[in-house]
């Protein structure tokens, strides 16, 4: 199949058991683009994102980056490398220093020689505000902190879009800025990207389109300001004004 699309996800189906997550998911995602996925948990939102990566297979359904189906490819290998992924519990190794983490995908799997891995590994620190923390282990960082090492090393590996998996449900709210403010400024450079979120003020003023997810199926997609102030559904309109709700009681 050839798709102008940089991510096309066709019909998607999976169930664990008897629970029936993901029930016919289909949309697109083109270069340059950021899309945040919504919705109660539980719906099938990160299940969405480990199909991509196929950390899950799917039971139905076809997956295309560019046009390359990923659902049938045996070469998972090779197209993971083209995927960042910064997962919601960091995922960084202990063992391994900031700079170590960052170095670690590009020796191990592009088999970049040290001095290479180690001036990209910089430049992707700096880039995420941590250039001075280099030599920090994890357990001397804080959450904001790893997260935006796990952030630098997705994009160290040059992805062609980074998946991201609530990667701000582990902070309190002063770190959470820390990691939205990269994302904002990732996304004014033009990266694509693919981002599950509860962070409503964020998708609002990031996000290309939106898409509203309730049990395993899409109920609405598009523009945020048309989800925010004029849904087709209810159900998006009670899910979304929950949200602003809790935010502005929290202010």
């Amino acid at each position: 199949m050839t798709t102008n699309h940089l991510l096309l996800i066709e019909n998607l189906h999976k169930s664990f058991d008897d629970n029936k997550v993901l029930n016919g998911i289909s949309f697109h995602l083109d270069k340059g683009e950021t899309k945040v996925i919504v919705g109660p948990s539980g719906t099938g939102k990160s299940t969405i994102l480990n199909s991509i990566n196929m950390l899950v297979r799917p039971d139905e359904g076809k997956i295309y980056l560019e046009n390359i189906e990923i659902t049938s490819s045996k070469n998972i290998h090779k197209i993971r490398q083209e995927i960042g992924f910064v997962f919601q519990d960091f995922g960084l190794f202990n063992h391994l220093t900031a700079k170590g983490n960052v170095m670690i995908g590009l020796t191990r799997v592009k088999k970049m020689k040290k001095k290479e891995a180690e001036e990209i590994a910089m430049f992707e620190l700096e880039r995420v505000g941590l250039s001075k923390f280099a030599d920090h282990y994890p357990a001397q960082l804080s959450g904001g902190q790893k997260q935006r090492v796990g952030i630098a090393r997705a994009l160290a590996m040059q992805p062609k879009l980074i998946l991201f998996d609530e990667p701000t449900s582990a902070l309190d709210p002063e770190l959470t800025g820390e990691v939205l403010n990269v994302m904002k400024k990732l996304a004014a450079e033009g990266m694509t990207m693919l981002i599950v979120s509860h962070e409503m003020g964020f998708a609002r003023t990031v996000a290309d389109e939106i898409i509203f997810m309730e049990n395993g199926e899409i109920i609405e997609q598009g523009p945020p300001e048309k989800l925010f102030t004029n849904p087709d559904h209810e159900r998006t309109k009670e899910f979304l004004l929950k949200f602003i709700d809790l935010y502005y009681e929290g202010v």
